[in-house]
């Protein structure tokens, strides 16, 4: 049995033709999808908006199981493959006061180490603070202050939660000391 393959000019145009169109689409596609990241996340202030957004996820979850007592606070090598988070539990409107503590206890030691940890390229400053004012009064600063620092762009979240059984809030605040989304 012979058999001819027939190749007509007819089907090579034709498939030149789709092959152009679909790069083409794609292309354009890709030019656009490219542009629109550009404009919404290129600028500082998009990155900083993520980054607070993702740095309170972050904080408020239990982190690693027990990571508190797994790390030295005087050394940083104990404190690779580790997420940090001052919930005691997934969804929990209370902070454990032992991970807040260790916390503190890292930024002080090595502030820039602790922004790696967190997942941040910007500075950071997180208060605890209750309104009570007896003799169980909250006041924890964690960070580096922005007030001091004179910071010129500032990104602040709030929330309310329980450590200790008193109510506390805390502020999360992402800083620079440049000027973001200003053209």
């Amino acid at each position: 049995m012979n058999i001819k393959a027939q190749f007509w000019s007819f089907d090579l145009i034709f498939a030149i033709v789709i092959f152009s169109v679909a790069i083409t689409i794609l292309g354009v596609t890709w030019f656009n999808i490219n542009n629109q990241l550009s404009i919404n996340y290129g600028n500082g202030s998009g990155i900083m908006q993520l980054q607070l957004q993702s740095l309170n996820q972050n904080l408020f979850s239990p982190g690693s199981q027990n990571w508190q007592s797994a790390v030295n606070t005087t050394n940083v090598s104990t404190w690779q493959d580790i997420a940090v988070g001052i919930a005691p539990s997934q969804g929990s409107d209370s902070l454990s006061s032992s991970k807040v503590y260790t916390l503190l206890s890292m930024a002080n030691y090595n502030y820039p180490a602790t922004k790696q940890l967190l997942g941040v390229g910007f500075d950071y400053y997180i208060t605890i603070t209750s309104a009570s004012s007896v003799g169980s009064g909250i006041n924890i600063s964690i960070g580096s202050n922005p007030s001091t620092k004179q910071a010129l762009t500032v990104y602040v979240n709030k929330g309310n939660y329980v450590m200790n059984g008193v109510p506390v809030t805390v502020t999360t605040m992402l800083w620079t000391n440049t000027t973001l989304g200003v053209s």
